[in-house]
């Protein structure tokens, strides 16, 4: 029996002194480097871009909020002040411009602490004179925005004082502890180290909290938003269905004029050669190739039927394999490229084999195009992007035809969007974006 040479650990176990050593030191210094990560931890914040940032976020906002209330006052009281003369009508609509545009400043200002705010809905200013001193004095979201610059001159310093005073302590303490003759005030010590890793972390909760208030009084009605989200869902629930209605009879006319039919001759041919192939077997021999044929074009025209279907290949092979084999029977060249990083739910998938499928399609049908391209990659947003591009002859339009249709509604369906850039003339150029993630998940 053989026996396996000593590994260099067995070796150091059994052979080395120092073994113990080695394991002691080792031992020893982890509680260091654990109190070191504790201590980075806590007073790590303190010399990080965010924290100063967000108190930088939170000054500019003081003097911007002086600057918003001074404009705004002295806009407010010289346009209605000489509205009694008339005059000041002709600026109502652009003292509320100026609000808007200044609010709008503030609202993008959010961006430096990492926050996004869409804006809010107004009503447009335009339209003439007469009616645009009306949309000015009836629309409710301009007279929020005046509402926001007399309560953020208030707020923005409070929210202000909020963030620096926890610094103040700090200073305050580490001087009250260095102050005394006779050494140092321990507990006054422990009061800064223990503020020093509250305060940045105070600081990014407070200009957190004044960008949600900016959200709330400039961003987007989160109730409005959820409705416009449900009508929107239901138009698309509308167009789904109408484009399956109009895929299920498809499949059901093909099925009926073209396999059917072609099942029925095959078998009449089957039947005849059958009958003949004792007397006169080369009659049946040709009856039998003519049924060759018939099924080969019942083979096909399974296929199309079953196209936007999903594929075996798809689940076991993979997206690109799956759309190699839509382009592989393409009487014109169409490359192929799949960014391989990608790794797609089945939904989306399947989504993405539907519209290239379809693409390909109409490029055979209605393109005259003599060369196409497919391509998927990922679009750096938790999103793939599709793009297929022929040289034909243009003109497509998703408003005309069932299929452009049916793949805007599959896409919508899953939250994608669809472009196409499709002038007359050629060439055609569609866009397609999908989520990675469905943005409801299933349970």
């Amino acid at each position: 029996m053989t026996t396996a040479p000593p590994t260099e650990r067995d070796t150091v176990a059994v052979d080395d002194p120092r073994s113990d050593d080695r394991e002691e030191l080792r031992s020893s210094t982890l509680p260091f480097s654990s109190a070191g990560g504790a201590v980075r931890w806590w007073f790590g914040p303190a010399v990080a871009r965010e924290s100063w940032v967000a108190i930088w976020y939170l000054a500019v906002g003081v003097l911007w909020s002086l600057v918003m209330f001074v404009a705004t006052v002295t806009a407010m009281a010289v346009t209605f002040g000489l509205a009694v003369v008339v005059v000041g009508l002709f600026l109502v609509a652009p003292t509320f411009a100026l609000v808007d545009a200044m609010v709008s400043v503030e609202r993008r200002r959010a961006a430096w602490i990492g926050r996004h705010i869409e804006p809010r809905p107004r009503r447009s200013l335009g339209g003439g004179w007469w009616r645009s001193i009306g949309t000015a004095l009836t629309d409710p979201e301009r007279w929020r925005q005046a509402g926001f610059v007399l309560a953020f001159v208030v707020a923005a310093p409070v929210l202000l004082a909020l963030a620096l005073v926890p610094w103040v302590v700090v200073v305050g303490a580490l001087v009250g502890a260095t102050s005394d003759l006779g050494g140092i005030d321990l507990l006054e010590l422990l009061l800064a180290v223990v503020l020093l890793g509250l305060a940045p972390r105070i600081a990014v909760a407070v200009a957190g909290a004044a960008a949600t208030l900016v959200a709330w009084f400039l961003g987007p009605d989160p109730t409005a938003e959820l409705a416009g989200r449900v009508e929107a869902l239901s138009a698309q629930r509308g167009e789904i269905l109408d484009a399956v209605a109009a895929e299920r009879r498809r499949i059901e006319r093909n099925l009926h004029d073209g396999v059917q039919q072609q099942l029925v001759a095959l078998g009449i041919d089957i039947g005849r050669a059958r009958a003949r192939i004792d007397d006169d077997p080369d009659a049946a021999r040709a009856l039998l190739d003519e049924a060759r044929e018939t099924l080969r074009g019942a083979i096909g025209e399974m296929r199309v039927i079953g196209r936007g279907l999903h594929p075996a290949v798809l689940g076991d092979r993979g997206l690109d394999a799956a759309l190699s084999s839509i382009v592989a029977s393409s009487p014109i060249p169409i490359t192929v490229d799949v960014d391989p990083a990608i790794d797609l739910p089945e939904e989306t998938a399947a989504t993405a084999y539907y519209v290239v499928s379809e693409a390909v399609a109409n490029i055979h049908k209605h393109a005259h195009a003599r060369i196409a391209s497919v391509r998927v990659a990922d679009d750096g947003r938790d999103s793939i992007r599709i793009s297929v591009h022929d040289d034909g002859r243009g003109g497509a339009d998703s408003k005309q035809g069932t299929g452009l249709a049916g793949m805007k509604a599959r896409v919508e369906g899953i939250d994608g969007t669809l472009r196409i850039d499709s002038p007359a003339g050629g060439p055609t150029t569609l866009e397609v974006v999908l989520p990675v993630a469905h943005p409801f998940p299933r349970p």
